[in-house]
């Protein structure tokens, strides 16, 4: 067996609520008010003390903004949680560091340490503002989902099927990737979607998607977005959601292994083999009954193993494909 690598495009952790704060209150509270997330410690998905220390690991570590803060109050929101985020980065310094390129990544491995990307989970972080990407960029932001599941300045998630891409929208998509922030089309509702086909000139991804011919909801990709990403160079995370991998209720875990293995084997028949991913979603959804937490992911290398993907492509999928993609957008700056 080879080394266990793993490089997740996508968890919640930074942002998620502690267990003693009404659900109602989570995100009037925010992180530092609420008692602010530890990566230690703290019985989530990601607990950076339980993580063998033998893998090479990298977390992709978004700050979610929901749908309600618009203006003002969400980058007072998104700098509350960049804020949380480099507290954790310095108070758990000999553990982990928040890397910016992909060199940067290899030389933190090869010390021994964690890495930790940078991402936002809703372009509502903007506050309606263009030049508010710059200060994103200042903070290390790598990449970043246009919308949550509703509406904002830049278009709207599933909430509004039919809307597309604002004007706003398309200069935000044209100065991350001037910038080399990577464009995030995961909750991106199908006519965005395709906007951000149509007027993007470097690849862009899907941190946290997975298929919608497997499992036919609105945040799974259909076959067609997934070649699309698939021919810009892209990416494509499967997502842990139990609700996004089989038609079941929400918070339920009784998905099976085989049910989450059918959206892979799926998008490796669509001639993914190089896009495919891991995104799981860790601290932001229910995960299925077989996989616990971040410790688990193990099972899931296993998992396709089993199915007869063989040591190189279980590996790719795990780590190389996500890599060789953050190298690949790097050599394609505008």
């Amino acid at each position: 067996m080879g080394k266990q690598r793993f490089l997740d495009l996508h968890c919640d952790t930074i942002t998620r609520e502690r267990g003693s704060v009404p659900a109602d209150d989570r995100y009037d509270l925010g992180p530092d008010q609420a008692g602010e997330v530890s990566l230690v410690d703290n019985g989530f998905h990601i607990d950076l003390h339980r993580l063998p220390g033998e893998w090479d690991w990298c977390q992709t570590f978004a700050l979610f903004i929901p749908d309600q803060y618009r203006g003002q109050a969400a980058l007072d929101y998104y700098h509350r949680c960049a804020g949380a985020f480099r507290r954790q980065m310095e108070l758990h310094s000999g553990i982990i560091r928040q890397v910016r390129d992909p060199a940067e990544l290899e030389e933190t491995l090869a010390r021994g340490l964690r890495g930790a990307i940078l991402a936002v989970e809703g372009g509502a972080a903007l506050g309606g503002r263009l030049d508010s990407l710059d200060r994103l960029w200042q903070d290390g932001v790598q990449m970043m989902t246009l919308t949550w599941n509703g509406v904002n300045e830049i278009g709207s998630g599933s909430d509004d099927p039919g809307m597309p891409l604002t004007p706003l929208g398309r200069e935000v998509v044209a100065r991350m990737e001037q910038l080399g922030m990577v464009v995030d089309v995961s909750h991106l509702n199908d006519p965005g979607f395709w906007d951000v086909a149509r007027v993007a000139r470097r690849p862009f991804i899907a941190t946290h998607s997975d298929s919608r011919a497997v499992c036919g909801h609105s945040r799974n990709l259909t076959d067609d977005q997934f070649k699309a990403i698939r021919d810009a160079g892209g990416i494509v995370g499967i997502n842990f959601c139990t609700m996004f991998l089989a038609p079941v209720e929400e918070g339920c875990r009784e998905v099976s292994p085989g049910q989450l293995m059918a959206h892979v084997l799926h998008f490796l028949d669509l001639h993914g083999e190089d896009t495919v991913a891991l995104g799981s979603d860790f601290d932001g959804t229910t995960l299925p009954a077989f996989l616990e937490d971040a410790t688990s992911l193990p099972v899931l290398r296993e998992l396709m193993l089993s199915a007869g993907l063989g040591e190189r492509l279980t590996d790719k999928i795990c780590f190389q494909n996500a890599l060789d993609f953050w190298k690949r957008y790097q050599e394609t700056a505008l």
